[in-house]
C-alpha cells in the first residue's frame, strides 16, 4: 500500500487525504517518504494524539501534516483561535454544529458517524480533560434562524484532541452535534444487538467482522433508497472571556447550504471548502511550517477567512462585551454588539 500510495502522492504537491480516518498514518508515512505535505479531515480524536507523535519524522522530511483540517475538526479550530486572539484572556470555548436536514441520513463517513455515536466522548471542564458517555449532555442550541434551535449532544472529536495544548489557559472546551433522532435510534439498535462490534466472531466455520458486514450493507443500500430532504448546516464556534476589563463573547457561525452543481450537501461542502483553501495556501506559500501541527497553531485566521468569503456561503461574526465596574461581580448583562455578515 505505501508503494502505491508513494507513487500517487508523488505527482501532486499537497496531499488532501479524505479517505476514512483509519488510513491518516499511512497517508502521512507515505507523504513523508515522498517529501508531499498533507492534511486530513480528522481522526476522531485518538488517532489525532497519534498522529501528533509523528511531528519529527514529517520535519525530517521538511513537509508539513495538518491534522483535522475540513469543517470540523478544522474551520472550528480556526475560528477558536479568531477568537482566543481577538480577547485579551479566553476562558470557553464552545462549538456546535447543526443542520436542517430530515431523515436518516449518513452524509459521510458511516464508519465514522457510527463511532461518533458510540465511543466516550471528550470534554475540557473546570480545565481538565474529561471522558463523558457518547450523546450526552442534550442541548437545546440555537444556530441562525435558517438552521433553527437544534437538540445537540456531545460526541467524540478531534478539537479536543488540540485545543487543549494550544490553549492551556482555557477552562472549559466542549463540542456538541445535532443529530437526526432516527438516525440516533437505529445505531443504538444495531450497538445493543452486537453487531457494531468490530472483534470477528465465527459463523459457518469463518471469522465475520459484524461491524464490517454491516457498514458494507449500509453502503449499498443508502445508493437504492430515497434521498433524505437536505437543508442548511451551521458551524457555531462561541470563545468567552475578558475585553478591555469586561466580560466579552466571540461568536463564528458559518452557514452552508445543498449545492446542487456537485450534488453535494451542506456538510459535504462545509468539509471540502476548509481543505481546499489550506491545500492552495500551502501551495501560494502562505503556510510556512513544516511536523505535524492542527489549525489553529499553523494557518492565520484573519488569511482563512478572507479565502473562506469567496465560497458560496455565509459567515455571521459577533462580538458582544459586557461592560461591567468589577471585574469580580461581572455578568452578562446589558452588552454592546456588533455583528457582520460576509
Amino acid at each position: 500500500m505505501s508503494m502505491f500510495l508513494g507513487t500517487v502522492l508523488s505527482k501532486g504537491k499537497v496531499c488532501i487525504n479524505a479517505t476514512n480516518y483509519i488510513f491518516n498514518m499511512d497517508v502521512m508515512r507515505a507523504a513523508a517518504a515522498v517529501g508531499v505535505s498533507v492534511l486530513d479531515l480528522g481522526g476522531l480524536y485518538k488517532l489525532t494524539k497519534e498522529q501528533l507523535k509523528l511531528d519529527q519524522l514529517m520535519k525530517d522530511a521538511n513537509i508539513l501534516s495538518i491534522v483535522g483540517m475540513g469543517s470540523d475538526p478544522g474551520t472550528s479550530n480556526i475560528f477558536s483561535r479568531y477568537g482566543v486572539d481577538l480577547l485579551d484572556s479566553a476562558e470557553e470555548i464552545h462549538i456546535r454544529y447543526g443542520s436542517s436536514s430530515s431523515g436518516v441520513t449518513f452524509p459521510f463517513a458511516i464508519d465514522t458517524i457510527i463511532d461518533e455515536a458510540t465511543k466516550n466522548a471528550v470534554a475540557v471542564q473546570e480545565g481538565t480533560v474529561l471522558e463523558i458517555p457518547p450523546l450526552a449532555d442534550e442541548e437545546l442550541t440555537f444556530f441562525h434562524e435558517d438552521v433553527g434551535a437544534q437538540k445537540t449532544y456531545s460526541i467524540i472529536h478531534s478539537e479536543l484532541a488540540t485545543l487543549p495544548d494550544s490553549f492551556p489557559e482555557l477552562k472549559t472546551i466542549t463540542y456538541k452535534d445535532s443529530w437526526d433522532p432516527a438516525t440516533i435510534e437505529k445505531i443504538k439498535t444495531l450497538h445493543s444487538l452486537g453487531l457494531l462490534q468490530t472483534e470477528p466472531i465465527e459463523v459457518l466455520g469463518e471469522n465475520v467482522s459484524p461491524r464490517r458486514q454491516i457498514v458494507s450493507l449500509l453502503q449499498k443500500l443508502l445508493v437504492v433508497k430515497e434521498e433524505p430532504i437536505w437543508g442548511k448546516d451551521s458551524l457555531l464556534v462561541e470563545v468567552k472571556g475578558w475585553k478591555n476589563g469586561n466580560k466579552a463573547s466571540v461568536k463564528l457561525e458559518l452557514l452552508t447550504d445543498y449545492q446542487p452543481k456537485w450534488k453535494a450537501s451542506a456538510t459535504q461542502y462545509a468539509t471540502a471548502i476548509p481543505a481546499s483553501i489550506v491545500a492552495q495556501m500551502i501551495i501560494n506559500g502562505e503556510v510556512t511550517e513544516t511536523g505535524v501541527k492542527p489549525p489553529e497553531t499553523c494557518i492565520d485566521p484573519k488569511t482563512f477567512l478572507a479565502y473562506l468569503n469567496q465560497k458560496n456561503v455565509n459567515l455571521h461574526i459577533t462580538y458582544t462585551e459586557t461592560v461591567t465596574p468589577n471585574r469580580e461581580t461581572a455578568n452578562w448583562q446589558a452588552p454592546r454588539f456588533v455583528e457582520t455578515e460576509h
